[in-house]
């Protein structure tokens, strides 16, 4: 999908790259009230009660290093009771970005590279492209959220455990052999 017919998300926040200082600058990001309830319902939440995310940005160039972490009060659905339950979440965040051409001939460095099947834990992921000179700080927050919440969230002390009727049922294989047998 490219991005003029991305649908637009519930968490802004650009910043333009040339306003970023050399040393480091501080930002913010923090969902007003209006915007929790399509955040929690963009991720599938039961509801969230606060998202906040605190940035450090610095410059050398046209590159970007950012270094933060985002604090979020919510509630997850318990893929067993159904019941909401109360999750709260302190996520660290690490990213480098690069105009969207630098980072296109990355991509394209990394594809004539010989394909290696080894995973090289300690390789750095390639930077992020930023387009027209801007970075949009509220959707890295609400993909750093995403990639935190639980997939399959289960309520403290929930467990799943098979229905009472099933728990002494005969396996198909031994029905079978029955019948094998004329029993």
């Amino acid at each position: 999908m490219t991005p003029e017919h991305a649908p637009a998300s519930p968490l802004r926040h650009p910043i333009r790259v040339e306003t970023i200082r050399q040393r480091g600058t501080e930002v913010m990001v923090r969902a007003e009230p209006e915007q929790v309830a399509p955040i929690a319902r963009l991720l599938g939440l039961a509801s969230l009660e606060s998202l906040e995310a605190r940035y450090l940005l610095s410059r050398n160039g046209d590159r970007v290093k950012l270094e933060g972490r985002i604090a979020a009060r919510l509630h997850q659905a318990c893929v067993v009771t159904l019941d909401p339950f109360p999750v709260q979440l302190d996520v660290p965040v690490k990213l480098d970005f690069v105009p969207e051409a630098e980072a296109a001939e990355h991509r394209a460095e990394r594809d004539d590279a010989e394909i290696d099947i080894e995973v090289l834990l300690n390789e750095d992921d390639p930077p992020e492209p930023f387009v027209d000179g801007i970075i949009d700080l509220g959707s890295v927050t609400l993909e750093f959220l995403a990639l935190a919440l639980d997939s399959y969230p289960r309520k403290p002390g929930v467990s799943f455990e098979a229905p009472a009727g099933e728990a002494g049922a005969e396996s198909p294989f031994a029905a079978l052999a029955k019948l094998k047998r004329g029993d």
